[in-house]
């Protein structure tokens, strides 16, 4: 066995003491520094959260943006098309027999009515036949034959 003196058990409590001075001073350094890793991630956390919340809304605005510029393209291109018809509607070419019945229409429809309100059948038959013979008036020839023969029939139960 060992046997201790008193300079030797001295020399054993400040080596005791010493070891754990140092002990405790590594845990406050690990201390310190688990405090600092700490701190550092929830700081990371904290930019993480607002990292994703910033792409959250930058993905909604541009998703928002993308919808806003569809529904704009659909309105502007019905909008386009709305135009384009209604410019060919007035710009196309109309047959031959519409544009003389319309010309018909104009020059004689009030002339018409007028002499069948006074009971004139005779004149409007009279001169349903001369446009019969009008030149510019063949595309609509039935329809004017057909009015004739309205005019004749209800001449004849007039009289």
């Amino acid at each position: 066995m060992e046997t201790r003196t008193p300079d030797n058990e001295h020399s054993e409590i400040i080596a005791l003491r010493q070891a754990l001075s140092e002990a405790e001073n590594r845990v406050e350094k690990t201390r310190a520094e688990w405090s600092a890793i700490y701190d550092q991630h929830k700081a990371l956390r904290e930019e993480h959260r607002q990292l994703k919340h910033g792409y959250e809304q930058l993905r909604l605005q541009k998703g928002g943006f993308g919808f806003k510029m569809l529904l704009l393209a659909g309105f502007a291109g019905t909008v386009v098309a709305l135009a384009a018809c209604f410019v060919y509607l007035k710009l196309q070419p109309k047959d031959p027999h519409t544009l003389a019945f319309e010309h018909f229409r104009h020059e004689h429809l009030f002339q018409y009515e007028l002499a069948i309100s006074k009971g004139q059948l005779d004149i409007v038959e009279q001169s349903l036949r001369n446009e019969l013979e009008n030149p510019d008036n063949q595309a609509i020839k039935p329809e004017i034959a057909f009015i004739r023969q309205l005019i004749t029939t209800t001449k004849r139960h007039c009289k």
